[in-house]
């Protein structure tokens, strides 16, 4: 999925997650009915009969928080004989 197109989805499931739905239920886009199916199909968010309306689940929940961090730094492992200065333990 492009940059572009994840970022429609993020901005979706966050309406989802406000007004219970993508867009109105008037709405007939045929992009905003894309998204819709998409979301669903990627168990995004689910009908909630009791809300009436739709809930994002766990897995959509991440793929928002996931969209807002930063990725982590990779570290390089050095052995100790490479580092300067570093004690050596003792074996018992």
């Amino acid at each position: 999925m492009t940059d572009s197109q994840e970022a429609k989805l993020i901005e979706a499931l966050k309406k989802v997650d406000a007004h219970g739905d993508i867009a109105p239920p008037h709405v007939q886009d045929p992009m905003t009915m894309a998204l819709r199916q998409r979301a669903i199909q990627n168990d995004l968010m689910r009908w909630d009969d009791s809300r009436g309306r739709y809930v994002l689940t766990g897995t959509g929940r991440t793929r928002i928080t996931a969209r807002n961090r930063t990725p982590g730094a990779v570290l390089r492992f050095r052995r100790r004989d490479e580092i300067d200065g570093a004690p050596q333990r003792k074996a018992d």
